[in-house]
């Protein structure tokens, strides 16, 4: 799970730590230290030893020196070597809107930001992760890249740390044992298996022999602590040394650890019941992990309540339950999941069970859209972005498996307005452009999933191969008929209007809100009136709009929708504004603003951050340019702007010439900043005028860059460093930098503002922040 950080602007931060962190005090410090000097450091080691909690742990410890943020990329999911520039840029909030290379798109939001990404579980993908690490790095001179691998990347510039097991006490030893990291993480897992636990004289020399036994590995020594709802210490140690030997066979030619994580996970297995067995097979098909619902369809066969399975494989330490929001996830570590593969393939399960793995995923994009027009709509999207890593690999079966295509075409069909929603239009049309491949077939289906295919190119700006793939789904559709004819008669709209042909794109929406009426389909009708309604705004008929925007209103306010209504609410809002009443366009456009930010639709809430700028830049420029700065960061990420759309722009021109020729270049320029570096939600309540002072609060380091300085951002970061009193080692520990170069920054400072000595510089942060204050 990942929780929402306010440092960071509107991006997700570290994944939640569900368990107390142990030891690792020489590790930290020495990762800490190899950043400081390298952009790429790699902890390796075998699997389970913690790898990727170190490298959670030390993200978290150097964040602040990364102005852009910390962004964390769980590798695991994807064995397409393809989807991993994706898997990047969809932890940095990009959304693939742009039809280049992801690759070249990495490299230019990534090229002026100083940024940290966490790069987990490489050695599946070691090859193309090396690849896009090297470009990277090469690339993008403030990007750091801490990866974690069973092996290095093997590239220039890579610094490694090999992350050992935990200490663990010599035989026969009389010192505390509590001085040990190993047994301080197997009483700590103890504690949270069996209330009560304590290390006693009793239970001293087992719980020695149980670390001792599994060689500090962290992983191992969870599960042997999970054993203790069923077993005493005394029983556990005696187990391991009864069974090591056989179970430690599997493989002579591995590495005595890796045969020891091995051996623990075999164990584990063995004291599954059968049921359980079965269970841990096939929840192993989730790529990016469960929920109570989706272990329901795929373990169907389980003879006992899947709750309960579920329940005892997190009481054994197989699966690790976080809670979000107000459900829980599940998860299996990359070790305990290639076990339940294994055993699937071992039974000749693998494919009927990726099978009902799929049919899950296919059905879960039916429910959406069922629920779509309701209150459930927000709940629909939120499950189907915590499912993302589910639905690749259902699609990625669906490819690689003969037959199957259809199946994930189905579902890329009705995805549409969530595709637009959560805006992985690239990554999507990646798997339009495979499973069209796979499947020649001209039906129903096909003609429905090239309306889906045709509508995201034509967002994505390429509206010569959008009007293509209409053309080929119209033609289908003419012959299937029926509600199919309709759909693609709404999609040629949709493209005539991204093409310029409004008064095309006029009759064709008519056409169709009149073929949806028939057909009882009040989702696509509302979604046609939204449409339309901006297509008559760029006809200049402002009471058509308005007409068309009721009538969207009509249908969806009633059921509860959100999304819909967002975009017509905006849509009105700037017809209302545009035509001398700014009022009622402004009340309009706060109303779309709160319901996007339900949806969390980031161009939904770039477009309304934009439009409150244009509306508020005559009464309050600076407002208006820290609205503006907050939408350029989140039109950066996208990869899109208002240039898309040249009557838009139009808008965003006047409005930046208006705030400059009010505010002077450079205190534009600071206020700019200020809201290109505030989190997402301080820079909604911003625009909605909730919270004016939340943006100018949400990084102190930007309080000073109201008044105009003569300092870049680092040099002022690191001003109010040196004014907190902190030495250049410090300074550099603070910032992951050399401590030559925090005393260069320092001697820089020191020159720009013609100062002889560090007092001075205290003194000038301290005028600068009363000077914000007043």
């Amino acid at each position: 799970m990942h929780q929402d950080d306010p440092s960071l602007p509107g991006l997700p931060g570290l994944p939640v730590d569900v368990s107390t962190f142990i030891g690792r005090r020489a590790d930290r410090a020495s990762v800490r230290s190899l950043l400081t000097e390298a952009r790429l450091v790699t902890l390796t080691g075998v699997g389970g030893v913690g790898k990727t909690r170190l490298a959670l742990r030390v993200a978290a410890d150097v964040r602040r020196a990364f102005a852009d943020g910390v962004v964390f990329v769980s590798l695991a999911p994807h064995n397409d070597p393809e989807q991993i520039p994706y898997a990047i840029a969809t932890s940095l909030g990009m959304q693939g809107r742009s039809r280049r290379p992801t690759t070249t798109t990495l490299v230019e939001y990534l090229r002026s930001r100083s940024t940290l990404i966490v790069l987990d579980n490489c050695e599946h993908v070691i090859d193309a992760a090396a690849v896009l690490a090297d470009t990277l790095i090469r690339t993008c001179p403030d990007l750091r890249l801490l990866a974690t691998s069973r092996e290095p990347l093997r590239i220039d510039g890579e610094a490694i740390h090999v992350v050992s097991p935990l200490t663990v006490p010599p035989a026969d030893t009389t010192a505390p044992l509590q001085q040990y990291e190993s047994v301080m993480l197997f009483v700590d897992r103890a504690k949270a298996a069996v209330a009560g636990f304590n290390l006693t004289v009793a239970n001293r020399e087992s719980v020695g022999q149980i670390v001792t036994k599994l060689e500090g590995i962290p992983l191992a020594i969870e599960l042997a602590a999970g054993r203790l709802r069923a077993m005493s210490p005394e029983e556990i140690a005696r187990n391991l040394t009864e069974r090591w030997e056989l179970l430690s066979r599997g493989s002579r030619t591995a590495p005595d650890r890796q045969r020891t994580m091995a051996a623990c996970i075999e164990w584990s297995f063995d004291l599954c019941t059968p049921i359980e067995q079965e269970a841990w097979g096939q929840l192993a098909v989730f790529a990016d992990g469960f929920e109570l619902e989706g272990a329901s369809a795929v373990c169907a066969q389980v003879d006992l309540p899947v709750a309960d399975v579920v329940t005892a494989l997190v009481d054994k330490s197989i699966l690790v339950a976080t809670p979000v929001g107000p459900t829980t996830r599940f998860r299996m570590l990359p070790p305990i999941r290639h076990r339940g593969i294994s055993h699937l393939r071992v039974q000749g399960e693998l494919t009927a069970v990726r099978r009902r793995h799929r049919d899950w995923c296919v059905n879960l994009s039916h429910q959406v859209v069922d629920m779509w027009m309701s209150p459930r709509q927000v709940d629909g999207i939120n499950q189907l972005r915590r499912e993302m890593g589910n639905i690749n690999s259902c699609l990625e079966f669906c490819w690689t498996e003969p037959g199957e295509a259809d199946h994930g075409l189905a579902m890329g069909a009705e995805l549409l307005e969530f595709g637009l929603a959560d805006g992985a239009l690239r990554q999507g049309r990646l798997w339009f452009d495979r499973l069209l491949a796979r499947s020649p077939s001209a039906d129903d289906l096909r003609a429905r999933a090239l309306r889906t295919a045709g509508w995201w190119a034509a967002m994505q700006g390429d509206v010569a191969h959008a009007s293509q793939l209409i053309g080929q789904g119209s033609d289908i559709a003419a012959e299937v008929g029926g509600h199919t004819e309709v759909l693609l008669t709404q999609a040629q709209a949709f493209v005539a209007m991204f093409s310029g042909d409004v008064d095309l794109a006029h009759d064709k929406f008519a056409e169709a809100a009149a073929g949806f009426r028939e057909y009882g389909d009040r989702s696509q009708e509302a979604h046609t009136h939204a449409l339309a309604a901006l297509n008559e705004c760029f006809r200049r008929d402002i009471p058509a709009a308005l007409a068309e925007h009721e009538a969207c209103l009509a249908l969806t306010e009633p059921c509860g929708e959100s999304w819909y209504r967002s975009y017509s609410l905006w849509i009105a809002g700037l017809a209302l504004w545009a035509s001398g009443k700014p009022d009622e366009g402004l009340a309009l456009q706060k109303a779309s603003l709160e319901l996007r930010r339900r949806t969390r639709d980031p161009l939904g809430i770039g477009t309304s951050v934009e439009a409150m700028a244009w509306m508020c830049v005559d009464a309050d420029p600076e407002r208006a340019a820290r609205l503006l700065g907050g939408a350029r960061a989140i039109w950066d990420r996208i990869e899109t702007s208002t240039e898309a759309l040249a009557d838009l722009h139009e808008f965003h021109v006047g409005c930046v010439t208006t705030a400059r020729g009010r505010l002077g270049d450079a205190a534009y320029e600071a206020a700019f900043e200020q809201g290109r570096t505030s989190n997402q939600d301080a820079l909604v309540a911003e625009a909605l005028g909730h919270e004016q002072a939340t943006v100018r609060k949400a990084r102190p380091a930007a309080r000073s860059a109201q008044k105009a300085s003569p300092l870049t951002p680092r040099e002022r970061q690191i001003a109010e460093l040196v004014a907190s009193g902190m030495g250049n080692k410090d300074i550099a520990t603070t910032l992951v930098i050399s401590k030559r170069t925090a005393e260069t920054h320092v001697e820089h400072i020191l020159t720009k503002l013609g100062f002889n000595n560090r007092n001075q510089i205290t003194a000038w942060v301290a005028e600068q922040l009363d000077s914000a204050e007043h």
